[in-house]
């Protein structure tokens, strides 16, 4: 696991310099609104990525990144000798009345990067310039241009991290439609927008939890369940077609019995529920019981029996190997459970089937839509939906203020929950919240004061 150990920022804003150290690829930062925690993590984040056009609207000398020893170092210079050679056919993309107005600014600033006047353009459009940035592409430029330093040093970033990156903005922003993003541009233009921030938020070496809302959660438990009933058919079949031959080859005689004698009967009702009643009926389970009972009672003296448990040690292994696959939901479920009062969040193993029952209700086993939970109980949800549905990758996550629309009880689990997961490689939050380490990562938790030299 790659360990990120510091992160320096040299003369932010023309004159902060600040020098971050991270333990065991850990850091909770703490300071007050407007004291500029968020800055540091946006350039992190930004700069972990490699999304270097989100960091030109900020100011800064250099920017440098030391993982597993070796230090990473990019300076804002890079950046405007890449704005110098931008090739104005990428500006296409835009829409025309703001294309025309970015190619008369860079006109105008004959290659240098004029953020301030573009933030100007953002704000008279009602655009973030970080998309504006990303539009103009600066570092997607043909391939045939000559490698820069800023693209090494891109490569040598994200070949180092070995994790995906998963940021989490401030939840208001989580569910934010694109379209009150970019009021007055063309619905077309719109949907091909939504399609390219979709695509760069699930790029391969990071997922940005902008617009993460419960459709998204939902379509991730439904391909989880997708996948569990096709594994489940194939391998049922497989089970079945091989049987034959295993009877014409007297195979059954030489059965092991041990691990149906040491079979507990919860783990026999969950074999056996799995096989629906048109393949074997309620009395031919019941007839099982009795019969595998017989076998934990030590009489094994006939074919028949011998037959059965030769088949029935099969689906026992089937059963475990799948128990194994299904371990990403149920845990998904028992971590949510951990924070729901009237709620629960139910799996069937019988039939792959998934719902969320209200506990306190008139009406027994009364069932809630994702939609229908509460903003502190979809920003819990939605962040482990992506840890345990998104096969088994490493993160390394960023959040900043975790602790909105959570209560008392909940800041002091929810960043600690996510750490300990398996699925975490390394955690960095931003806080202004004592509760949100109130707990065993009171150790890493530091006022951005403490860094800043």
């Amino acid at each position: 696991m790659s360990q990120i150990s510091r992160f320096e920022i040299k003369k932010l804003h023309g004159f902060k310099n600040i020098d971050l150290r991270f333990k065991d690829n850990t850091l909770i930062l703490v300071g007050e609104n407007g004291a500029g925690k968020t800055t540091v993590l946006h350039l992190l984040y930004y700069l972990l990525s490699g999304q270097w056009s989100a960091i030109a609207k900020w100011q800064f000398e250099s920017l440098s990144l030391t993982i597993d020893q070796k230090k990473h170092i990019l300076r804002y210079s890079e950046i405007e000798e890449s704005f110098q050679s931008i090739d104005r056919r990428f500006l296409g993309k835009l829409p025309i009345s703001i294309r025309h107005r970015v190619i008369s600014l860079i006109e105008q600033t004959e290659g240098r990067l004029p953020v301030p006047e573009l933030e100007m353009l953002c704000n008279q459009y009602d655009i973030p310039i970080h998309y504006l940035l990303n539009e103009i592409s600066l570092f997607d430029q043909p391939k045939k241009r000559r490698r820069n330093s800023l693209a090494e040093t891109m490569e040598a970033i994200q070949g180092s991290l070995n994790a995906q990156l998963l940021y989490l903005p401030t939840y208001r922003r989580i569910e934010q439609e694109l379209n009150l993003i970019f009021k007055g541009i063309d619905e077309r233009e719109l949907m091909k927008r939504r399609s390219m921030l979709a695509s760069r938020r699930n790029a391969d070496s990071y997922v940005e939890l902008v617009e993460f809302g419960m459709t998204d959660v939902d379509s991730a438990i439904k391909e989880t369940r997708d996948e569990l009933d096709k594994f489940a058919r194939a391998n049922l079949n497989n089970l079945t077609f091989s049987y034959l031959g295993d009877v014409v080859e007297e195979k059954y005689q030489s059965v092991d019995l041990q691990p149906i004698r040491k079979a507990d009967p919860k783990t026999i009702d969950n074999i056996l529920n799995r096989i629906q009643e048109p393949v074997l009926s309620l009395e031919n389970k019941q007839h099982l019981r009795r019969l595998i009972q017989t076998v934990k009672d030590g009489e094994t003296n006939n074919v028949h029996s011998q037959v059965i448990c030769h088949y029935f040690t099969k689906l026992m292994t089937f059963h475990q190997d799948l128990e194994m696959k299904e371990a990403k939901i149920v845990n998904f479920c028992i971590a949510c459970n951990s924070y729901m009062v009237d709620k629960e969040f139910q799996y069937d193993t019988s039939n792959f089937n998934f719902r969320i029952i209200q506990k306190l209700s008139c009406e027994p086993n009364h069932e809630i839509e994702l939609q229908n939970l509460s903003s502190g109980e979809k920003q819990i949800v939605s962040l482990f939906s992506h840890l345990y549905l998104s096969g088994g990758k490493k993160y390394f996550v960023l959040i900043d203020e975790p602790e909105l629309s959570l209560s008392v009880d909940w800041q002091r689990k929810f960043v600690l929950d996510i750490r300990r997961t398996s699925f975490c490689s390394g955690l960095i939050a931003v806080t202004h919240s004592p509760f949100i380490y109130d707990n065993e990562l009171r150790k890493y938790a530091h006022g951005l004061g403490e860094f800043i030299i």
